[in-house]
């Protein structure tokens, strides 16, 4: 299997003619953490016999009683392109994949004038949250969108708090897929930090254990990477970077996850 099919299944391998509903609540936050908006919707897949064209519908519920119903058709001859699986309503944007649901949903490349975003997906059993982060044409941090689902039905538990730090002693693996979706691995295991950046991007703690790594402003002819964490469970943590190029080009997507150790027994206490 080439690369190519290798990130259409590793996307969509997993939806049948039954198809599968994400039930979500999306929240978006300013750059200081002030709500913007907040609705319910659902994601539905769902796939024809073959696999070869998945059909993706949004329903949204607004606060104010108003729904609307969105619906692409992502048909795997067009849109399953040497970089990514193109969306049809955005033709600039790639969706990747490691596989076991560690996605992506990335910007092509930064265009002078044109917004950039990049939405980081995490999963954890029946639960799914991601982190859209968008930025304006100027390329000032605009919006970050917090998406909390869960399988065929709302969350039913309140989101958890905000992380300022993990206690104990954590570490991980790295995978790596380059932007023509060549995946490799760290074959050594890497020491957890909250802040990866070094003090680079500005770091937003926000609820349900969510913390971002995210450059103020975007510029072409500099580097950048847009870095999204979020501790799915007590002694799990996951993280996702976009890299960019000085071109504005999209360079990598880096997954990390991290388990905490017993200290007691010297183990990890979740190997991965």
């Amino acid at each position: 299997m080439n690369l190519q099919d290798k990130n259409w299944e590793n996307l969509f391998g997993h939806i049948t003619t039954e198809g599968i509903a994400w039930h979500g609540i999306w929240t978006a936050y300013s750059p200081d953490k002030e709500i913007i908006t907040s609705f319910k919707a659902v994601r539905r897949f769902q796939a024809n016999e073959d696999q070869t064209v998945i059909t993706h519908t949004n329903k949204y519920t607004y606060s104010d009683g108003r729904e609307e119903e969105k619906i692409w058709h992502i048909e795997k001859q067009t849109c399953s392109q040497p970089d990514g699986v193109i969306y049809p309503v955005f033709l600039s944007m790639r969706a990747v994949s490691f596989g076991k649901d560690k996605n992506a949903w990335v910007s092509k490349k930064l265009e002078a004038g044109k917004k950039i975003a990049a939405e980081l997906f995490f999963r954890y059993q029946d639960w799914r949250t991601s982190v859209a982060i968008i930025y304006a044409e100027s390329g000032e941090l605009e919006r970050i969108t917090i998406i909390r689902e869960h399988l065929n039905s709302f969350p039913n538990t309140p989101a958890k708090a905000e992380i300022e730090k993990l206690p104990g002693k954590w570490s991980g693996r790295k995978e790596y897929l380059n932007s023509d979706l060549e995946i490799s691995a760290s074959a050594e295991n890497q020491e957890f930090v909250l802040d990866p950046t070094k003090g680079k991007n500005k770091t937003i703690s926000l609820p349900d254990g969510i913390v971002v790594n995210v450059p103020e402003k975007v510029n072409i002819g500099e580097e950048f990477e847009i870095v999204a964490g979020k501790l799915v469970a007590e002694n799990e943590y996951k993280r996702l970077t976009a890299q960019y190029d000085k071109s504005g080009a999209f360079a990598m997507l880096i997954s990390e996850v991290f388990s905490v150790e017993d200290e007691a027994e010297g183990k990890i206490k979740n190997p991965l």
